[in-house]
């Protein structure tokens, strides 16, 4: 039986951003679903890549912001945007310690907080495609929100809407309207799914 395209997504947007933690560990509930969306390998023992054309990083504010042709890949997974904003809080004693479930940022005692892309958001792992104009990734609460012509493909099935917001601890996923603020789409999420031959 196929699983809708906005189930599959869910582990994909999870992982996605699980990569983009510096390869934390994914929740048993996102590797359950994994099996749905056979495209996306992560692996922690693999290296992430992140290039861009700047990198200012505020230490006092807590705030690393790559900015130009970024591009962040691990594996079959890529995300590319005009800007990403990681926000993280430091530890308490100065000491980068263990690895815990927001990975510590390279080089330094802190806590990834909260992720935020924009500028036309695109990601890829093997046929699957996701794009918006913005994302963000809330650690604590373990949410993922794309917003701003949001269109989820995998071979030539396409689902489209103006923000999808996903639930990481349950898996549960939500697709909003497409009407998103350019009159496109009357106000109506859009769905094409293309049978198996």
């Amino acid at each position: 039986m196929r699983s809708s395209i906005i189930g599959r997504a869910v582990p994909f947007c999870a992982a996605l951003f699980a990569s983009l933690t510096l390869a934390m560990p994914v929740p048993a509930q996102q590797q359950g679903l994994g099996d749905s969306f056979t495209g996306l390998q992560l692996n922690g023992d693999q290296p992430i890549s992140i290039e861009s054309n700047q990198l200012d990083v505020d230490d006092n504010k807590a705030v690393a912001t790559f900015t130009g042709n970024v591009q962040v890949s691990q594996g079959e997974t890529e995300l590319r945007t005009g800007k990403l904003v990681v926000s993280y809080t430091k530890a308490q004693d100065g000491t980068a310690g263990e690895r815990t479930g927001t990975s510590a940022l390279p080089g330094g005692s802190s806590q990834i907080e909260r992720l935020e892309a924009s500028e036309k958001v695109y990601v890829k792992s093997a046929d699957q495609v996701a794009t918006a104009d913005k994302a963000s990734f809330d650690m604590k609460s373990e949410v993922v929100v794309m917003t701003g012509n949001v269109v989820l493909s995998q071979g030539q099935n396409v689902a489209e809407g103006c923000r999808l917001t996903i639930q990481m601890q349950t898996g549960l996923a939500r697709l909003e309207s497409t009407d998103c603020g350019n009159g496109v789409g009357g106000g109506r999420v859009r769905m094409m799914l293309t049978p198996d031959k």
